[in-house]
């Protein structure tokens, strides 16, 4: 695993794997908003200049995302290395996406033969709370942090998505999907790619491919990955490239 760079104060660094460790561990879940600058300064006991730098490090990582006025928010749960995430940021949108794709697929059709009992109810929790958090953002409900549905899906695919990559039991498949994925992210924000499917349709392929991983069928889950993958995000511009095989 890619660590962060050890620099600053012995203080620093020890906050710095704090916050980390808490990300990698699942205590902060993907997409889950964590607690404030106020709240790690009271917490950790350390000044706010080394709460921020820390943050700002994990953002650089790929691993947080300041979220202007809603706060900062879970990404990814493994370091993007720089060298990987700035090769990723260069590459154009369409072939971030069928990176992606592949990355996906193959991550599904390996995941319905080895998935875990406790990866499957984690998927599920997933899927649970993406319904919840979308019906409670729909009724104007404040999920804050600490609620079981405090968490937000963000620019770009998140949670669900990692934790079936993370399931495939390919930790290079992992790390490269997290580094299309910080690409895909910055493709969104310079308004180069956006969803392509609404909240309903996104819970109904979860569900599907939930069914088919729990199933143990491959073949399924690879399908269904690769429909819902073309569709869940697309180009702006011209809307999805073809990907037909």
């Amino acid at each position: 695993m890619v660590t962060a760079a050890a620099h600053g104060t012995s203080r620093a660094r020890q906050t710095l794997r704090v916050l980390q460790h808490r990300i990698v561990s699942g205590e902060w879940p993907l997409n889950s908003r964590i607690p404030t600058e106020k709240e790690l300064v009271e917490e950790l006991g350390v000044g706010r200049s080394t709460i921020r730098e820390a943050v700002r490090t994990l953002a650089n990582m790929g691993m947080l995302e300041p979220a202007p006025s809603r706060g900062t928010f879970v990404r990814s749960l493994t370091p993007v290395s720089e060298v990987l995430g700035e090769f990723m940021a260069g590459r154009g949108v369409v072939d971030l996406i069928e990176t992606r794709v592949a990355l996906e697929v193959e991550a599904a059709r390996l995941a319905a033969g080895r998935i875990s009992a406790k990866e499957l109810s984690a998927l599920r929790t997933s899927h649970d709370d993406d319904v919840a958090s979308t019906a409670g953002a729909e009724a104007g409900a404040d999920l804050g942090a600490g609620s079981t549905t405090g968490v937000e899906r963000g620019s770009t695919p998140g949670q669900f998505h990692a934790l079936v990559v993370r399931a495939s039991g390919s930790a290079l498949i992992a790390d490269m999907h997290a580094g299309v994925m910080r690409g895909l992210r910055r493709a969104v924000s310079r308004g180069e790619a956006r969803p392509g499917i609404d909240a309903a349709s996104r819970h109904a392929d979860h569900a599907a491919l939930l069914a088919a991983l729990a199933a143990g069928d491959e073949d399924r889950a690879a399908a269904v990955a690769r429909d819902h993958v073309l569709r869940d995000l697309v180009p702006t511009a011209g809307d999805a490239t073809d990907h037909d095989a």
